[in-house]
């Protein structure tokens, strides 16, 4: 086996501990023990960054901020522990915060120990004013607590069934900012395929749906259902935040809006004649809504 195909499958190996605890069909214990003094800044800036953002403010209308959010759920009777559930097993479906509809994919973070997950939930709930927001009586996350969440495990739409309520109040506010049409061009497509064949193929196959270790099909209503209801900026940054699974994060950024670029031709939406830029904030601006 070649050095990058053992790589790859040794990446994949902790990219199934993810995908298929967020399908329900198994969970996998953590890939390390819980280790003392966790750092969770640096858990934060390895898997939640990319989402959610430097200063926790999220991507409005694609990521939810975790600014003000994660004190009021600390403020609700069973918010720790759907909090400990979400960092687990995932989050899928619509949540309003600040009147605000958030519709997209949180993946499972159960291939982390249950240090790090206890350290990163610390450093969110002690971070952008935060601290000075939660309960009076509140005490950190500990190990243990994480350790016992994981049972028994749950599908991604089944913790979102357990989000406490009275936390969506407020008029939906128009703030995705999403008003355009995704633009990107052939040539965009062309570089987007080869880089697709050389690092996505083996997970999910040439045909988008059919790849050898068994990856989310990236076509048809899945792909509609997951990406069809906000910016494309949404996209683009859980795909920097999880791919390739044995290096995530590890393309440049052209490289991964011309992999999207290729993946939303594949998809039906129309070629144009500018390209789908790097930069997120014109992202935001473009709209997957719009069906051609």
């Amino acid at each position: 086996m070649s050095p990058r195909r053992l790589n790859r499958v040794t990446g994949l190996a902790s990219w199934f501990a993810i995908s298929i605890g967020a399908a329900g069909i198994a969970t996998f214990a953590p890939l390390a023990h819980s280790q003392p003094g966790a750092d969770g800044a640096g858990v934060y800036a390895a898997s939640c960054v990319a989402c959610h953002q430097p200063t926790g403010a999220g991507v409005p209308g694609a990521f939810p901020p975790l600014v003000k959010h994660v004190s009021a759920l600390l403020g609700q009777p069973t918010g720790r522990e759907y909090l400990i559930k979400a960092v687990l097993f995932g989050l899928e479906g619509k949540v309003r915060i600040e009147g605000v509809d958030y519709q997209n994919v949180m993946p499972p973070w159960n291939a982390l120990s249950d240090g790090d997950l206890a350290a990163v939930l610390n450093h969110v709930s002690g971070s952008w004013g935060n601290q000075s927001m939660v309960p009076a009586d509140f005490k950190p996350f500990v190990p243990g607590e994480v350790k016992a969440g994981r049972l028994p495990p749950l599908t991604a739409t089944a913790v979102l069934a357990s989000r406490p309520g009275g936390l969506s109040a407020g008029p939906v506010l128009a703030a995705t900012g999403a008003s355009q049409k995704v633009s990107f061009t052939a040539e965009q497509v062309v570089r987007g395929k080869a880089i697709y064949t050389r690092r996505c193929v083996d997970c999910h196959g040439s045909t988008l749906d059919n790849g050898e270790f068994g990856g989310a099909p990236l076509n048809g209503a899945y792909f509609k259902g997951h990406w069809g209801a906000g910016p494309v900026a949404g996209l683009i940054a859980y795909t920097k935040a999880k791919m390739p699974p044995d290096g995530p994060g590890s393309l440049s950024d052209q490289s991964y809006v011309d992999v999207v670029s290729y993946l939303l031709d594949a998809n039906g939406y129309p070629r144009g004649d500018k390209e789908l830029p790097a930069d997120a904030e014109t992202q935001q601006a473009m709209s997957l809504q719009f069906q051609p």
